[in-house]
């Protein structure tokens, strides 16, 4: 997990650089903060606390968010990375499996994701053949 919390581009800024390839979540735009996006999102991401749907939540509220808001919730992401960590030592076996249900909630999250894309593509092809066939 070292790896995954180091980012690779410390670039801040307006939420528009689109998805990053290694996170779920896309923060939105919020013209009146800067921060550290990918640490944000590998923090928020790396959470065993907060559901999926908390984690949405969060982002959703980005724009609205002071600095030092934001500021604060880091800070809360990794006292609560730290504070698991030492769990970890003593509880190994339950911090692992909130560690698998929250990955799991990506994993159906994600199958939700392709089953609604390719939803999509067979609905919007079976519109242009009934364009083409002048229906």
């Amino acid at each position: 997990m070292d790896d995954a919390s180091t980012p690779q581009d410390s670039t801040a800024g307006s939420g528009d650089q689109g998805k990053a390839k290694d996170f779920h979540f896309v923060i939105p735009p919020h013209p009146n903060t800067q921060f550290d996006e990918k640490n944000f999102l590998t923090l928020l991401e790396g959470s065993i606390s907060l559901t999926l749907e908390e984690k949405q939540r969060v982002i959703d509220a980005i724009p609205r968010l002071s600095i030092e808001q934001i500021n604060e919730l880091i800070k809360i992401f990794e006292e609560e990375k730290d504070k698991f960590s030492e769990l970890e030592k003593e509880f190994s076996d339950d911090v692992a499996r909130l560690k698998k249900e929250r990955e799991k909630e990506f994993e159906m999250a994600d199958i939700k994701k392709e089953e609604k894309g390719e939803a999509d593509d067979d609905a919007a092809a079976a519109e242009a053949l009934k364009k083409q066939m002048g229906l």
